[in-house]
């Protein structure tokens, strides 16, 4: 594979074009550049060049000069959550052998501006080996670093734009966190494109509504959308796409963003996959409702006979830290779907989530979808825990606006099988934000 580093690439075509958009400030292309020259001869300097650095993924500048300037180093890149318990943080970064944490300098950015880039060119940016190990969130137990390549980014980012055709006009709205694939692929496809990241450090629906109008494209999950929406976040002329990812999204959803002119297109993808593997195109948001779209170029996907969804393509990962590399040709994931007669891509939500109740299955994805379009149901989380008649029961956590969990749960038998209908009801203020 060779050598690929947009980042230079745009900083020589494009000098002065803003890379990144901040509350604060705007970043161009030269001097994100220069930031990642210096991050690059720190790493060097240090004796990490062929080793592996941490940072911690927060949405700042100076953490996007780390994300080009590590593996610009020869070395391999590896976000950390900061959210997380201080022993997974402790932990994390020396599962994937780290040798060096790379914290944000005092004065962020313009403090690696002032600095005297040394030895960054010299590397060349990502070859095909190892340069980046994302975690998992531990959907499935622990989280688990998974190795993606500088093969693995450019057939993603490939793909991507083929798909989406974004260019160098198009801002893209970076609300998901750059410990993410989610987060990281949105920088790599607007370096590709020369294009800037409107960078927010946090989410804030009402601040994100407000600049959705103004943007081309931007990615989020489902309750972000709907946060947003609550806000009053309405489509503007240069809104392209919105991507809907991290879980399946609710038809009503998707209706209320459309009738708000947002053309929210569902994806698919997982950190395993460098990010998306399926999406709606661009114009096809309506008339694909409901699916995930169709694979991206290079990407296959299949359903095993398990109902588990399979891929296979040049963007997904060979395998796991600490694990032998994946010899299957198809990597098996943790979600079931099923595939139309158009060859797209429909998420039924996760196999491990699947509740088994007196020997019927019961899918909370669809029963959440069912739930939140009970009138005065804002949101919906469905599980199962052990019952000792049934073997599961159902339980749902809702957050009520109007009206009360006797009301929701008489709609709900209008509207579920016997065995879908949730036998215990808990009534929340919020549900955490799912990003994957």
């Amino acid at each position: 594979m060779r050598r690929v580093d947009w980042l230079r690439i745009a900083a020589a075509s494009r000098p002065g074009a803003p890379a990144l958009v901040t509350p604060d400030r705007t970043v161009t292309y030269a001097e994100l550049d220069r930031a990642a020259d210096a991050v690059a001869s720190i790493v060097t300097g240090s004796g990490l060049a062929a080793g592996v650095v941490a940072f911690w993924g927060e949405r700042d500048p100076a953490t996007v000069a780390a994300i080009w300037g590590i593996p610009r180093a020869g070395a391999t890149a590896v976000p950390v959550d900061a959210r997380i318990a201080p022993a997974d943080a402790m932990r994390l970064p020396g599962d994937a052998g780290a040798r060096g944490l790379w914290a944000l300098p005092d004065g962020g950015i313009d403090a690696l501006l002032g600095l005297s880039p040394g030895a960054g060119e010299a590397a060349g940016g990502m070859p095909g080996a190892a340069r980046f190990v994302v975690f998992t969130s531990g959907s499935e137990g622990r989280r688990k670093g998974v190795v993606l390549t500088g093969g693995n980014v450019a057939a993603s980012v490939a793909a991507s734009a083929e798909r989406l055709g974004n260019s160098p006009d198009d801002p893209w709205l970076g609300v998901l966190p750059l410990f993410h694939v989610g987060g990281l692929a949105g920088l790599w496809r607007q370096a590709a494109a020369a294009a800037p990241v409107i960078l927010e450090p946090s989410f804030d629906a009402v601040r994100c509504a407000r600049l959705l109008s103004g943007t081309a494209f931007a990615s989020v999950v489902p309750t972000m959308l709907m946060r947003m929406l609550d806000a009053g976040a309405r489509g503007g002329d240069r809104l392209r796409g919105v991507l809907v990812g991290g879980g399946p999204a609710d038809p009503a959803l998707l209706h209320r963003a459309f009738d708000a002119g947002i053309p929210a297109l569902q994806t698919y993808g997982l950190t395993e996959t460098c990010s998306q593997v399926c999406t709606v195109a661009p114009g096809d948001a309506e008339r694909d409702l409901g699916t995930a779209g169709r694979p991206l170029s290079g990407a296959a996907v299949a359903i095993g006979g398990d109902g588990r969804i399979r891929v296979r393509g040049p963007m997904v990962s060979s395998g796991y830290l600490g694990e032998e590399p994946r010899s299957d040709e198809w990597f098996v994931t943790g979600d079931l779907g099923s595939i139309d007669a158009e060859d797209r891509l429909t998420v039924l939500g996760r196999a491990d989530a699947v509740i088994v109740t007196g020997g019927e299955n019961v899918h909370p994805a669809l029963v959440e979808r069912s739930l939140r379009t009970v009138p005065g149901v804002v949101d919906a989380r469905v599980f199962g825990e052990p019952d000792p008649e049934w073997g599961s029961r159902v339980v749902a956590e809702v957050v009520l606006a109007g009206t009360t969990v006797v009301a929701a749960a008489a709609a709900a038998r209008r509207l579920l099988r016997p065995a879908e209908v949730p036998r215990r009801w808990v009534s929340v203020e919020s549900l955490p934000v799912k990003l994957s």
